[in-house]
This record gives C-alpha cells, structure tokens and sequence, in this order.
C-alpha cells in the first residue's frame, strides 16, 4: 500500500542575522529622517530663504523618495528572500518608510505651489 504524500507545509523561514536585520531597519530610518526634516523645514521659513529652499525643493524631494523607495525595496526583496511572515518587521518598515517619503513628497509640491 503506497501512502501518497502532499506538501502542504510552508517554506520555513532562514534565519535573519540580527545585525543585518538592524542595518536594513536603521539606513531607511536615517533617510525618512532627513527627509522629514527638508520638508518640514519648507513650512518653517520664510522670505528670501523660502525663495532659496524652493529653487532645489522638489528635485532634492523626489530624489531623496527614489532613494528611500529603492532602499526599502532592497530590504522588502531581503525579506522575500528569507521568506519572513508579511508581519515582519523588515516588510512593516518599509511599507511605513515608503509612505511617508511619498507624503513628504506631496506636501513639498504643496508647498511650491
């Protein structure tokens, strides 16, 4: 009598180095946190420095969002690979970092408008 076998187990997850778990959680962290403060800075001035800011405003916002969204989509890429749970930290992250650079970058083309 042959037993017929089906998988129907998911793939276990490998193991995530904590140190690399930490790099990928801290670089996107620096990054929305210059981002933050270019943007909120655009609501503080005035003047001639509101002049200043908002000549360079919006290249330095979409590009600083390209290279959040690239970032985070690295580490979202690291997590597939390891097959972590959706409810891991390295997709939470950047699903949140992701969002807010597209924010930031909706209230600077607010702010030049």
């Amino acid at each position: 009598m042959s037993k017929a076998t089906t998988n129907t187990q998911s793939p276990v997850p490998r193991p995530v180095s904590p140190v690399w778990q930490f790099v990928c959680l801290l670089a996107p962290v620096v990054m929305t946190g210059f981002y933050l403060v270019y943007a909120l800075v655009g609501l503080i001035i005035d003047g001639s420095d509101k002049i200043k800011w908002s000549d360079e405003a919006l290249q330095v916002g979409i590009l600083s969002a390209m290279i959040i969204v690239a970032i985070n989509v690295l580490v979202m890429a690291y997590a597939l690979f390891h097959r972590l749970k959706f409810s891991h930290l390295l997709w939470v992250s950047p699903i949140v970092h992701i969002s807010i650079a597209l924010a930031l970058t909706a209230l600077i083309a607010t702010l030049l408008s």
